[in-house]
C-alpha cells in the first residue's frame, strides 16, 4: 500500500533541504548498505516497481530537483525499514569524521548525468548514495569526460592518455576514470599536471585500495584528485569482480563522452564501452595501427557506433560537438 504524502517542511522549522540532510540521508545510508534486502519493502511502501522508478518519482531527473512530497514519502518508508534514526545518524557520522562526504540521489550535488543514465529496469540503476574522499566539488559545475583503456597499454597509448588528460584540463572539463593501471593512471596524471580535476571511481572507499600507479597520485587527494564510490567500505560478501563491473556503470554514467585510448577484446575497459553504447552514450575510440592487438577491439566498437579519432585535434572536435549537443547550445 502506497504511503500518503506528508510535506517534509512540516518537520520542525527547518527547510525541506535541511531536514532531508539531517533525517533522510542517514536513513538512506543504512538502507543502501542493505538495499538487496530492504528494497522490495520500500518499493511496496512507495508503490513503485524498481529502483529506477523510485529515483524518477523522488527526483525530476531532467531538472535534477527533488520533489518535496515524494521525499517525504521516502522518509516515511525508510523509517519503517531502518530501525533507530539515532543509530543511523551515528553510523553516518563515523564516516563523516573520517573525511568522507556523501551525496544522496536527491542532492543538488549528485551528478545529474548519472541520475539520467537509463537503468532499463531494476539492474544497473544509478546508486542511491555516493561516497567521496577529497575536495568537495560540484560534479555538475562542469561536463565530465571519461577516459578508459586497457591495463596493458603500449608506450604510445600511455603518452596519448596523458595528453588527453592535459587537454581535458585545459578545456575546463572534469576527467572521470577508474584509476586503473596504464591508460587510467596516465590520463589522471596529465589532468592533474595541468591543474584539472580528476574524479576517480572505485568499487569501494575503505580500505582505500588503489593500483600502484594510482597510489603515486594520492598526494593530490584534495588538490585536484577526488575519489568516489557507491560503497563506503568493501562488502564482506559478494563478488569483487562484480563490484568492478558495477563501478563501470558509474564511470560511463557520469560522463558526457567516453574516450577509449587502447582496448583489448574482452578486456575490462570494454565494459564501460558496452554500457555507454547500449544506452546511447557517445563513445570516441582512438584508431590504433593495424596489426596491433588493439585494432580488433577498435573495429568491433566502430561497427557498434563509436566515433573514431587519430589526433588530439580530432578528439577535441568530437568533445566540443558532444558537449554542445548535450547542452543544446
Amino acid at each position: 500500500m502506497a504511503l500518503t504524502s506528508t510535506p517534509i517542511e512540516e518537520a520542525g522549522k527547518r527547510s525541506g533541504a535541511e531536514h532531508a540532510a539531517e533525517t533522510v540521508v542517514p536513513l538512506l545510508h543504512v538502507a543502501w548498505l542493505r538495499w538487496s534486502v530492504v528494497r522490495r519493502t520500500v518499493y511496496s511502501l512507495l508503490g513503485v516497481g524498481n529502483t529506477e522508478e523510485l529515483i524518477r518519482r523522488v527526483v525530476d531527473v531532467e531538472g535534477c530537483r527533488a520533489r518535496s512530497d515524494w521525499l517525504a514519502k521516502l522518509y516515511e518508508a525508510l523509517m519503517r525499514v531502518v530501525p533507530g534514526g539515532e543509530e543511523a545518524r551515528r553510523l553516518l557520522g563515523e564516516l563523516v569524521a573520517e573525511g568522507v562526504w556523501v551525496t544522496p540521489f536527491f542532492s543538488e550535488r549528485y551528478p545529474c548525468e548519472l541520475l539520467r543514465y537509463p537503468a532499463r529496469g531494476d539492474y544497473l540503476y544509478p546508486p542511491l548514495m555516493l561516497y567521496w574522499l577529497g575536495q568537495r566539488i560540484d560534479p555538475n559545475e562542469k561536463p565530465a569526460v571519461a577516459v578508459v583503456g586497457t591495463r596493458r597499454c603500449s608506450a604510445a597509448g600511455r603518452a596519448l592518455a596523458r595528453e588527453i588528460g592535459k587537454m581535458l584540463a585545459r578545456l575546463g572539463l572534469f576527467l572521470v576514470t577508474g584509476l586503473a593501471e596504464c591508460v587510467d593512471a596516465e590520463a589522471a596524471r596529465g589532468a592533474l599536471e595541468e591543474g584539472g580535476v580528476v574524479i576517480g571511481v572505485r568499487p569501494w572507499l575503505r580500505p582505500l585500495s588503489l593500483p600502484r600507479e594510482a597510489r603515486q597520485l594520492l598526494g593530490r587527494l584534495g588538490r585536484g584528485l577526488v575519489i568516489v564510490s557507491e560503497n563506503p567500505s568493501k562488502p564482506a560478501r559478494g563478488s569483487v569482480k562484480r563490484l568492478y563491473f558495477l563501478r563501470n556503470r558509474i564511470i560511463a554514467g557520469m560522463a558526457r563522452l567516453v574516450v577509449v585510448v587502447e582496448a583489448l577484446p574482452g578486456g575490462g575497459s570494454m565494459h564501460q564501452v558496452e554500457l555507454a553504447l547500449r544506452r546511447g552514450k557517445p563513445v570516441a575510440i582512438h584508431e590504433p595501427p593495424q596489426g596491433t592487438p588493439y585494432h580488433e577491439a577498435y573495429k568491433v566498437y566502430r561497427e557498434k557506433g563509436a566515433k573514431s579519432f587519430r589526433t588530439l585535434n580530432e578528439l577535441e572536435e568530437i568533445i566540443k560537438e558532444t558537449i554542445t549537443e548535450s547542452t543544446g547550445h
